[in-house]
């Protein structure tokens, strides 16, 4: 029997490579999002503690105008962040937008050759089939043409 070789092997594995690096590239980009999503909920975290302190520091009977102008300095410096991350954030989501469709892409090209390759296999094993069943008819045939007819 002829064994199956795929014509389009090499592309098939082109695509196969391709779809394996949208999914690391995605997988690094949901890595750096949830990164993103932890600095910022520790960013979060740090602002109330500060801005905490300085209640405290403002509810207490002396007030120390140093350490809670400090506080504040560094609580309003944690805006800044913030909002640095949330663009971040903005960008890392329109990135795992794209790198999402360029997944399915990549999927369904991989899909396609994949879904020709059985096709062909099938067609091959169904010629060898038909091709076998009309060698044993013939060798039957030719085995009772050769016997006396009574």
């Amino acid at each position: 029997m002829k064994k199956f070789a795929f014509q389009f092997e090499p592309i098939l594995k082109l695509r196969k490579n391709q779809r394996e690096l949208c999914q690391q590239l995605l997988a690094e980009i949901l890595r750096r999002d949830a990164e993103l999503r932890a600095r910022r909920g520790a960013v979060e975290q740090e602002r109330a503690a500060q801005l905490d302190e300085v209640r405290r520091l403002l509810g207490g009977g002396r007030v120390n105008i140093d350490a809670s102008t400090a506080r504040r300095f560094y609580a309003n410096n944690l805006i800044g962040e913030l909002v640095l991350l949330e663009r971040n954030q903005a960008l890392l989501v329109q990135q795992i937008k794209v790198c999402r469709q360029s997944l399915i892409r990549a999927d369904q090209a991989v899909q396609a050759l994949e879904k020709l390759a059985e096709k062909q296999r099938a067609e091959l094993e169904f010629d060898q089939e038909r091709r076998a069943a009309r060698e044993l008819e013939e060798t039957w045939q030719a085995v009772h043409a050769l016997e006396p007819q009574s």
